[in-house]
Protein backbone atom coordinates (compact mmCIF):
# COMPACT_ATOMS: atom_id res chain seq x y z
CA UNK A 1 0.00 0.00 0.00
CA UNK A 2 2.54 2.23 0.63
CA UNK A 3 3.96 2.07 -2.66
CA UNK A 4 1.54 2.46 -4.29
CA UNK A 5 0.31 5.64 -2.33
CA UNK A 6 3.84 7.02 -3.11
CA UNK A 7 3.04 6.25 -6.80
CA UNK A 8 -0.31 7.46 -6.76
CA UNK A 9 1.06 10.53 -5.40
CA UNK A 10 4.25 10.89 -7.84
CA UNK A 11 1.91 10.41 -10.83
CA UNK A 12 -0.58 13.22 -9.31
CA UNK A 13 2.84 15.61 -9.09
CA UNK A 14 3.67 15.09 -12.78
CA UNK A 15 0.17 15.68 -13.97
CA UNK A 16 -0.21 18.68 -11.75
CA UNK A 17 3.14 20.15 -13.50
CA UNK A 18 2.03 19.14 -17.14
CA UNK A 19 -1.51 20.85 -16.33
CA UNK A 20 0.36 23.47 -14.91
CA UNK A 21 2.64 23.75 -18.11
CA UNK A 22 -0.63 24.04 -20.23
CA UNK A 23 -2.16 26.54 -18.56
CA UNK A 24 0.48 28.67 -18.50
CA UNK A 25 0.95 27.90 -22.55
CA UNK A 26 -2.63 29.00 -22.79
CA UNK A 27 -2.08 32.29 -21.38
CA UNK A 28 0.69 33.89 -23.53
CA UNK A 29 -0.78 36.41 -25.75
CA UNK A 30 -0.62 36.73 -29.49
CA UNK A 31 2.68 38.08 -31.54
CA UNK A 32 2.43 41.84 -32.45
CA UNK A 33 1.92 43.48 -35.53
CA UNK A 34 1.92 46.55 -36.82
CA UNK A 35 2.02 49.05 -39.27
CA UNK A 36 5.47 50.82 -40.72
CA UNK A 37 4.64 54.87 -40.64
CA UNK A 38 6.48 57.56 -42.38
CA UNK A 39 5.31 59.79 -45.17
CA UNK A 40 6.65 56.64 -48.01
CA UNK A 41 3.53 54.13 -46.44
CA UNK A 42 -0.09 54.02 -45.54
CA UNK A 43 -0.68 53.47 -42.00
CA UNK A 44 -3.86 53.96 -41.69
CA UNK A 45 -7.62 54.21 -43.66
CA UNK A 46 -7.19 56.51 -46.22
CA UNK A 47 -8.25 58.21 -49.60
CA UNK A 48 -6.32 57.35 -53.06
CA UNK A 49 -6.28 58.92 -56.31
CA UNK A 50 -7.13 56.24 -58.92
CA UNK A 51 -4.33 54.98 -61.32
CA UNK A 52 -1.33 55.54 -58.80
CA UNK A 53 0.72 52.87 -56.49
CA UNK A 54 0.57 53.33 -53.07
CA UNK A 55 2.87 51.08 -50.16
CA UNK A 56 1.81 49.69 -46.89
CA UNK A 57 5.05 48.14 -44.44
CA UNK A 58 3.86 45.29 -41.90
CA UNK A 59 6.30 44.86 -39.03
CA UNK A 60 5.49 41.59 -37.01
CA UNK A 61 7.09 40.27 -33.76
CA UNK A 62 6.76 37.13 -31.89
CA UNK A 63 5.40 37.15 -28.36
CA UNK A 64 7.97 38.24 -25.94
CA UNK A 65 6.58 35.95 -23.47
CA UNK A 66 6.24 32.35 -25.52
CA UNK A 67 8.61 33.24 -27.75
CA UNK A 68 7.00 31.38 -30.40
CA UNK A 69 8.12 31.87 -33.85
CA UNK A 70 6.23 33.47 -36.18
CA UNK A 71 4.42 30.81 -38.71
CA UNK A 72 2.93 32.72 -41.16
CA UNK A 73 1.57 36.11 -42.56
CA UNK A 74 -1.85 36.08 -44.68
CA UNK A 75 -3.03 39.10 -46.42
CA UNK A 76 -6.70 39.52 -48.08
CA UNK A 77 -8.16 42.01 -50.18
CA UNK A 78 -12.05 42.73 -49.79
CA UNK A 79 -14.03 44.88 -52.69
CA UNK A 80 -17.98 44.98 -53.10
CA UNK A 81 -17.95 41.82 -50.24
CA UNK A 82 -15.90 39.81 -52.41
CA UNK A 83 -12.44 38.84 -51.43
CA UNK A 84 -10.13 39.19 -54.43
CA UNK A 85 -6.76 38.47 -53.00
CA UNK A 86 -5.84 35.78 -50.21
CA UNK A 87 -1.88 35.28 -50.06
CA UNK A 88 -0.46 33.37 -47.34
CA UNK A 89 3.79 33.98 -46.82
CA UNK A 90 5.42 31.46 -44.53
CA UNK A 91 7.73 32.52 -42.28
CA UNK A 92 10.31 30.88 -39.42
CA UNK A 93 11.27 33.72 -37.84
CA UNK A 94 10.85 35.85 -34.04
CA UNK A 95 10.84 39.13 -36.21
CA UNK A 96 9.48 39.61 -39.78
CA UNK A 97 9.16 42.94 -41.75
CA UNK A 98 7.60 43.28 -45.37
CA UNK A 99 6.38 45.80 -47.59
CA UNK A 100 3.68 45.40 -50.56
CA UNK A 101 3.02 47.66 -53.07
CA UNK A 102 -0.93 48.10 -54.53
CA UNK A 103 -2.66 49.48 -57.56
CA UNK A 104 -5.44 51.43 -56.49
CA UNK A 105 -8.28 50.60 -57.69
CA UNK A 106 -11.13 52.30 -59.79
CA UNK A 107 -13.11 55.88 -58.40
CA UNK A 108 -15.55 54.77 -55.61
CA UNK A 109 -14.30 51.90 -55.15
CA UNK A 110 -14.06 50.92 -51.11
CA UNK A 111 -11.57 48.12 -50.18
CA UNK A 112 -10.62 46.65 -47.16
CA UNK A 113 -6.98 45.12 -46.71
CA UNK A 114 -6.06 42.49 -43.44
CA UNK A 115 -3.00 41.77 -42.28
CA UNK A 116 -2.90 38.44 -40.27
CA UNK A 117 0.46 37.04 -38.78
CA UNK A 118 0.17 33.47 -36.94
CA UNK A 119 2.55 32.17 -34.59
CA UNK A 120 3.63 27.80 -34.11
CA UNK A 121 1.31 28.14 -31.26
CA UNK A 122 -1.11 29.28 -33.82
CA UNK A 123 -1.77 32.20 -32.02
CA UNK A 124 -3.34 35.00 -34.22
CA UNK A 125 -2.98 38.63 -34.66
CA UNK A 126 -3.76 40.81 -37.28
CA UNK A 127 -4.21 45.09 -38.66
CA UNK A 128 -6.71 46.52 -41.20
CA UNK A 129 -7.01 49.20 -43.46
CA UNK A 130 -10.20 50.90 -45.50
CA UNK A 131 -8.72 52.49 -48.44
CA UNK A 132 -11.46 54.61 -50.71
CA UNK A 133 -10.39 55.53 -53.80
CA UNK A 134 -11.24 58.65 -55.72
CA UNK A 135 -10.91 60.36 -59.19
CA UNK A 136 -7.28 61.93 -59.58
CA UNK A 137 -6.56 65.14 -60.58
CA UNK A 138 -6.57 65.99 -64.82
CA UNK A 139 -3.95 67.95 -66.66
CA UNK A 140 -6.81 71.19 -67.58
CA UNK A 141 -5.79 74.06 -69.77
CA UNK A 142 -6.89 77.98 -68.97
CA UNK A 143 -8.16 80.31 -71.52
CA UNK A 144 -8.29 83.93 -69.79
CA UNK A 145 -10.47 86.62 -70.09
CA UNK A 146 -12.43 85.30 -73.17
CA UNK A 147 -14.83 88.56 -74.52
CA UNK A 148 -18.18 87.59 -75.69
CA UNK A 149 -20.96 89.51 -77.31
CA UNK A 150 -24.62 89.06 -77.49
CA UNK A 151 -26.71 87.82 -80.60
CA UNK A 152 -26.74 91.30 -82.02
CA UNK A 153 -22.82 92.32 -80.85
CA UNK A 154 -19.62 92.76 -82.41
CA UNK A 155 -17.96 90.25 -80.55
CA UNK A 156 -18.54 86.68 -81.15
CA UNK A 157 -20.98 84.74 -79.59
CA UNK A 158 -20.30 81.16 -80.02
CA UNK A 159 -17.14 79.19 -77.70
CA UNK A 160 -15.21 76.17 -79.00
CA UNK A 161 -13.34 75.01 -76.29
CA UNK A 162 -11.28 72.72 -78.78
CA UNK A 163 -9.78 75.93 -80.36
CA UNK A 164 -10.55 77.77 -77.53
CA UNK A 165 -11.50 80.19 -79.83
CA UNK A 166 -15.00 82.43 -80.26
CA UNK A 167 -16.50 82.56 -83.48
CA UNK A 168 -19.11 84.67 -85.21
CA UNK A 169 -22.41 83.21 -86.34
CA UNK A 170 -20.79 83.13 -89.90
CA UNK A 171 -17.96 81.13 -88.65
CA UNK A 172 -20.05 79.21 -86.34
CA UNK A 173 -22.26 77.84 -88.49
CA UNK A 174 -18.85 76.56 -90.87
CA UNK A 175 -17.46 74.78 -87.61
CA UNK A 176 -20.30 73.93 -86.02
CA UNK A 177 -19.28 69.87 -84.52
CA UNK A 178 -16.08 72.54 -82.60
CA UNK A 179 -18.68 74.92 -80.99
CA UNK A 180 -19.41 73.54 -77.18
CA UNK A 181 -21.53 76.96 -76.22
CA UNK A 182 -22.79 79.90 -76.63
CA UNK A 183 -23.28 83.59 -74.99
CA UNK A 184 -26.91 85.89 -75.38
CA UNK A 185 -28.50 88.54 -73.54
CA UNK A 186 -32.37 87.45 -73.16
CA UNK A 187 -35.70 89.08 -72.44
CA UNK A 188 -36.52 87.19 -69.51
CA UNK A 189 -33.70 84.72 -68.99
CA UNK A 190 -30.86 88.01 -69.05
CA UNK A 191 -27.30 86.95 -69.49
CA UNK A 192 -27.04 83.03 -69.88
CA UNK A 193 -24.62 81.03 -71.38
CA UNK A 194 -26.94 78.00 -73.08
CA UNK A 195 -25.32 74.49 -75.08
CA UNK A 196 -25.98 74.20 -78.80
CA UNK A 197 -28.70 72.50 -78.37
CA UNK A 198 -30.65 74.61 -75.87
CA UNK A 199 -34.02 74.99 -77.40
CA UNK A 200 -33.76 78.53 -76.84
CA UNK A 201 -30.33 79.06 -77.97
CA UNK A 202 -31.50 77.54 -81.00
CA UNK A 203 -34.27 79.89 -81.32
CA UNK A 204 -32.37 83.17 -80.27
CA UNK A 205 -29.43 82.79 -83.14
CA UNK A 206 -31.82 80.87 -85.54
CA UNK A 207 -29.39 77.67 -85.51
CA UNK A 208 -32.35 74.88 -85.56
CA UNK A 209 -31.21 74.26 -89.16
CA UNK A 210 -27.58 73.42 -88.31
CA UNK A 211 -26.59 69.64 -88.40
CA UNK A 212 -24.91 69.66 -85.37
CA UNK A 213 -26.04 70.68 -81.90
CA UNK A 214 -23.55 69.60 -79.80
CA UNK A 215 -25.05 68.56 -76.58
CA UNK A 216 -23.03 70.10 -73.55
CA UNK A 217 -24.09 70.35 -69.90
CA UNK A 218 -23.86 72.36 -67.21
CA UNK A 219 -24.42 72.97 -63.40
CA UNK A 220 -24.46 75.86 -61.38
CA UNK A 221 -21.12 75.54 -58.51
CA UNK A 222 -20.40 76.50 -55.02
CA UNK A 223 -16.99 77.16 -56.27
CA UNK A 224 -15.76 80.96 -55.42
CA UNK A 225 -13.90 83.06 -57.77
CA UNK A 226 -10.99 82.61 -55.44
CA UNK A 227 -10.73 78.69 -55.53
CA UNK A 228 -10.72 78.63 -59.83
CA UNK A 229 -7.97 81.17 -59.77
CA UNK A 230 -5.87 78.78 -57.83
CA UNK A 231 -6.55 76.09 -59.97
CA UNK A 232 -2.98 75.27 -61.83
CA UNK A 233 -2.07 72.84 -64.59
CA UNK A 234 -3.96 70.36 -62.79
CA UNK A 235 -7.42 69.63 -61.04
CA UNK A 236 -9.26 66.92 -59.18
CA UNK A 237 -13.44 67.71 -60.47
CA UNK A 238 -16.39 67.23 -58.25
CA UNK A 239 -18.17 64.26 -60.15
CA UNK A 240 -20.75 66.33 -63.01
CA UNK A 241 -24.41 65.54 -61.98
CA UNK A 242 -25.59 68.73 -64.42
CA UNK A 243 -28.49 68.47 -66.38
CA UNK A 244 -29.13 72.00 -67.94
CA UNK A 245 -28.64 72.94 -71.00
CA UNK A 246 -28.17 76.38 -70.02
CA UNK A 247 -27.18 78.88 -66.84
CA UNK A 248 -28.95 82.49 -67.33
CA UNK A 249 -29.26 85.48 -64.50
CA UNK A 250 -25.27 85.01 -65.05
CA UNK A 251 -23.54 87.72 -62.62
CA UNK A 252 -19.82 88.66 -61.69
CA UNK A 253 -18.03 85.93 -59.68
CA UNK A 254 -20.41 83.04 -60.79
CA UNK A 255 -18.66 79.78 -61.79
CA UNK A 256 -20.41 77.11 -63.74
CA UNK A 257 -19.10 73.50 -64.45
CA UNK A 258 -19.69 71.56 -67.72
CA UNK A 259 -19.33 69.01 -69.76
CA UNK A 260 -18.80 68.25 -73.35
CA UNK A 261 -20.51 65.79 -75.86
CA UNK A 262 -17.31 63.76 -75.62
CA UNK A 263 -16.84 63.74 -71.85
CA UNK A 264 -14.17 66.53 -71.02
CA UNK A 265 -15.25 68.67 -68.07
CA UNK A 266 -14.21 72.02 -67.52
CA UNK A 267 -15.32 75.34 -65.64
CA UNK A 268 -16.31 79.05 -66.73
CA UNK A 269 -16.12 81.68 -64.16
CA UNK A 270 -17.90 85.00 -64.95
CA UNK A 271 -14.96 87.60 -64.79
CA UNK A 272 -17.16 90.63 -65.60
CA UNK A 273 -20.72 91.50 -67.40
CA UNK A 274 -21.51 95.20 -69.12
CA UNK A 275 -24.19 97.00 -67.78
CA UNK A 276 -26.56 95.73 -69.96
CA UNK A 277 -25.23 92.08 -69.90
CA UNK A 278 -24.86 91.63 -73.47
CA UNK A 279 -21.19 91.57 -73.17
CA UNK A 280 -19.27 89.02 -70.64
CA UNK A 281 -15.19 88.63 -69.93
CA UNK A 282 -15.12 84.75 -69.03
CA UNK A 283 -12.20 82.67 -67.97
CA UNK A 284 -12.61 78.94 -68.75
CA UNK A 285 -10.92 75.94 -67.62
CA UNK A 286 -11.61 72.65 -70.02
CA UNK A 287 -10.00 69.10 -68.72
CA UNK A 288 -7.51 67.17 -71.34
Amino acid sequence: MKRLSVFLIASLAVVMIMSSCKKDEDTFGPPTINFVGGSDYVDSDATIAENTFFKVGIAAIANTESNEKLASLSLTRTMFGIVYTDTTLSINETTYAIDFEFNSQAAGVVETIVFTVTDKAGKSAEKSLVITYEASAVSVSKNIGVTMGSYNDDNGSFYSTVTNQVYNKADATDNQSKIDFLFYLGAQNASTIASPADIQAKAVFEIANWTIHNETLFAETTITDTEFDAIGDSYLFPEFTGTLTDVNHLESGDVIMFKTVDNRLGLIKVSSINGRGDYISLDIIVSG
